[in-house]
């Protein structure tokens, strides 16, 4: 199982992927951070059969509020997963070049954090911080079944 934590540390609740691999690597799973832009995560994830991705997100839910996508079971709708990426191409719509070019791990789960703040240069909310927590926990038990 690889795990891709996806965000920008100098971007408030965007560092939530970020912080969500960190906490997990220094647990000793598989993850790292996503540097790139989310067309490479079709790279990244390249020969792992399990991938679990985290980023944050905006739907207008709660700050801290968690969803969980399973992209290996039908395709995304559109809109429904619209992550706090400032580029125009983002974490849905990677996904979904990556299921036509058949290209999408076997298995791909994809973890949201509801964000609020991404001003430059602001802190992660208490919120979004709490999030990041039950995230790490849920994946922890997924990687210990």
């Amino acid at each position: 199982m690889l795990i891709l934590g996806c965000g920008n540390a100098g971007r408030g609740d965007d560092a939530a992927g970020w912080m969500v691999a960190d906490r997990l690597r220094a647990l000793g799973f598989p993850a790292r951070r996503h540097e790139g832009d989310c067309l490479s995560l079709l790279n990244a994830w390249s020969g792992h059969e399990e991938v679990v991705l985290v980023d944050c997100m905006v739907s207008g839910r709660e700050p801290g509020a968690c969803v969980v996508l399973d992209a290996s079971t039908a395709p995304l709708r559109h809109g429904q997963l619209r992550c706090a990426s400032s580029h125009s191409f983002g974490v849905g719509e990677a996904v979904e070049l990556a299921r036509e070019l058949d290209a999408l791990p076997s298995k791909l789960l994809i973890y949201g954090i509801e964000g609020s703040s991404f001003e430059t240069g602001a802190r992660v909310s208490a919120a979004v911080a709490e999030g990041v927590e039950r995230v790490v926990e849920e994946i922890r038990r997924l990687g210990t079944r």
